[in-house]
């Protein structure tokens, strides 16, 4: 270990009950004035329970600070593992309301078909029984055909113990209820991502065209340090042009997995008086697609195929598709989706193309407090919270990580800014 440097591949066929037994186990590898980090591979079934071992650890791991936060570049952490978070706990109350008929699914269950209501019932059938055999439903009574019981308040929120037993559940209905489980979390943390309230550490803010609008303004100067705070404002562009569209569609369709549903649409409804224009491309599976649109680049979550039939039409011609896709580039440019007379006029940048984006750099923790109340004054909810990302031009590399204040902030935060210059001096 102390003559070799290369990197060194830890395996863990099994990760123990104890998280602090797995970080001993990790720390045997990891030691102080390695030449390079190991990479840790944890091996485990697809079994829903088996994911707990995973969960214990990396809730461990994100409360030492340890492997879990600061860079989402590194790809798939054991981060992705931990359940036992407030999004877990929502999501465990929602799936137990649920299966104890308290409150609709938010999510259709694993198995189950829309079109044939007796299938969701059959399951919540076999997941309340699942449930009083473990021990999570209590009290049960048999009535009309139907068992009824209770899930106490201590264990509604619990997921340590619902992972738990579900290591005494047969392997069909234990993955059908983890899939269930792990569906609700997702769309928890997809509604947190698309109203700007999920916390994800340090993110990335990526455009094809990222370039520094002009030349960084200082905004504070620390009297006992000298170190200033500087303003970056940045232009982005984060569309597609028509030809770059049209190539990916290209390179898809050579290879021999290509689908009959990739292609352009334009949408079935009009919005503010005109359609809106997407590329679908096949996805991770036969029902879900990655789509692309003029002014936004990919979008994060891949579309399912029904919704994208639902919602949108195929084009059979291709000039139509052009011109479409050209057109909302151009406009999107100019505008948000909200049209000339949004609310939020130039501060709002949903569906738009080309977007001003404002970070904070340099000396930040000292003026932290000043710049979260300015924040707090924002009408929108997505703009009240502090968030540190990472941008990089695309001119000359040049890299900031610092505060994001959303334009319509600006001028809030400079103005508390030099009233806390003033004081100092």
């Amino acid at each position: 270990m102390h003559s070799c440097q290369k990197r060194r591949v830890h395996l863990t066929l099994e990760l123990p009950w104890s998280a602090d037994r797995a970080i001993q186990q990790f720390g045997r590898t990891h030691r102080s004035n390695q030449a390079s980090a190991p990479e840790y591979r944890l091996l485990f079934t697809n079994l829903g329970g088996e994911r707990r071992f995973a969960s214990i650890v990396a809730k461990r791991l994100e409360s030492l600070g340890a492997l879990t936060q600061g860079d989402r570049r590194a790809g798939p952490s054991l981060s992705a593992y931990n359940y036992d978070s407030g999004y877990g706990k929502r999501a465990l109350m929602m799936m137990y309301k649920g299966i104890m008929e308290q409150e609709a699914l938010p999510v259709l269950p694993p198995g189950c078909s829309p079109l044939k209501p007796y299938m969701v019932q059959d399951f919540i059938i076999k997941a309340k029984a699942a449930l009083v055999s473990v021990g999570i439903v209590r009290d049960t009574i048999l009535g009309n055909g139907k068992v009824s019981g209770k899930i106490v308040d201590s264990d509604m929120h619990d997921v340590g113990r619902f992972l738990n037993r579900l290591l005494g559940l047969p392997p069909d209905i234990q993955n059908r209820l983890f899939e269930l489980f792990i569906s609700i979390l997702d769309l928890l943390v997809q509604n947190a991502r698309s109203e700007g309230q999920f916390d994800s550490g340090i993110v990335d803010i990526k455009a094809n065209v990222v370039e520094l609008q002009e030349t960084p303004k200082t905004v504070h100067v620390d009297r006992m340090s000298g170190a200033s705070t500087v303003l970056f404002t940045f232009t982005l562009d984060r569309g597609i042009t028509w030809e770059f569209a049209k190539s990916l569609l290209a390179e898809k369709q050579k290879g021999e997995l290509d689908s009959s549903d990739d292609g352009f649409y334009e949408s079935k409804r009009e919005w503010l008086g005109r359609r809106h224009f997407l590329l679908a491309i096949e996805g991770s599976t036969s029902e879900a697609y990655k789509i692309f649109r003029p002014a936004v680049r990919e979008a994060l979550r891949e579309m399912p195929l029904k919704e994208l039939n639902s919602k949108y039409r195929k084009l059979l011609s291709l000039e139509k598709a052009r011109k479409g896709w050209e057109d909302e580039y151009e406009i999107s440019s100019k505008q948000c989706m909200h049209g000339p007379n949004c609310k939020m006029a130039n501060f709002c940048s949903v569906g738009k193309r080309l977007q001003e984006v404002n970070v904070l750099g340099g000396l930040i923790l000292p003026v932290w407090g000043t710049i979260e109340k300015a924040l707090a004054k924002q009408a929108r909810n997505s703009h009240k919270r502090l968030r540190v990302v990472r941008i990089e031009t695309t001119t000359d590399n040049q890299r900031i990580v610092g505060l994001l204040v959303p334009s319509s902030a600006v001028g809030s935060v400079l103005q508390d800014l030099a009233w806390v210059q003033e004081v100092d001096d």
